[in-house]
Formats: C-alpha cells, sequence, structure tokens
C-alpha cells in the first residue's frame, strides 16, 4: 500500500475487504466469548432468542450488533476491528504479518470503531484495558 493511498476502516492490514470466512470466525469468537461469559451466560436466560441463538452478540464496549448488519451503519452495525491498531504495527509483539490473525480481531459496533480511529490511540487503548479488566472481574 502506497501512501497514496488510504486504508479504511474495517478492512484487512493491506486495505482489502475481510473475505465471509474472515466474518463468520470473527462473529464466531465474539459469541464463544459471550457463551464463556459468566455475567452473560447467566443474562442469556433474559435475553431474547435472536442472542440465545447467536444473531445478536454484544461487542467489547456493550454495544447490541446484529450478524446480518456487518458493514452497514445501521443501530446493530458492525465491523470487524484490529484490536492492535494497524497502525502500530510494528509494535504490535506477534508481527506485522500476524495483525489480520483471529486473535488480534474483534467485532466491533461500527462508532466505536470510528471512535477509536479519531481517539488518541493511547486513550482508546486505556478505555479497552479498562473494559476487559472489568470482563474478568
Amino acid at each position: 500500500m502506497t501512501i497514496a493511498q488510504i486504508r479504511h476502516r474495517g478492512t484487512q492490514s493491506d486495505g482489502r475487504s475481510f473475505s465471509e470466512t474472515h466474518k463468520e470466525a470473527v462473529w464466531e469468537k465474539a459469541k464463544s466469548a459471550m457463551e464463556n461469559h459468566p455475567f452473560l451466560t447467566a443474562a442469556c436466560q433474559f435475553f431474547s432468542k435472536e442472542f440465545k441463538d447467536g444473531t445478536y452478540v454484544l461487542d467489547d464496549y456493550g454495544h447490541v450488533v446484529c450478524k446480518e448488519e456487518y458493514g452497514k451503519k445501521t443501530k446493530h452495525g458492525w465491523e470487524i476491528d484490529h484490536i492492535h491498531a494497524v497502525e502500530k504495527k510494528e509494535t504490535y509483539p506477534a508481527g506485522e504479518k500476524a495483525l489480520d490473525d483471529l486473535n488480534n480481531l474483534r467485532v466491533l459496533h461500527w462508532e466505536s470503531n470510528e471512535r477509536k480511529g479519531q481517539n488518541d490511540a493511547r486513550i482508546y487503548e486505556l478505555e479497552y484495558e479498562y473494559m476487559i479488566l472489568n470482563k474478568s472481574a
């Protein structure tokens, strides 16, 4: 990718669109995280059928996203987000080539992903760490 090219949010580190296989794997990762979280497992008994069957999940910030609304700027729209920002690829411990691996990808509401791009990276990282610590408590 040259300097003249701008990578859009929700694309692979080289700017290409994510494949259906990527989308499905990232969605399954989010669905599995919901099933394995003690609070969410308990809360699932009160969720609608759509949560129980995996049509909807919560992103890392608690936003409800719908599987069918990938790539849409709607109430429940979402994108695939790189947890470790592509712009900081030289600092990724697993190496630049691993940026698009499932371990570094997650479901994220499109507005959160947009905000992540606009915020100072360190502020966003602190917010993310806060969310992770609260999820594991």
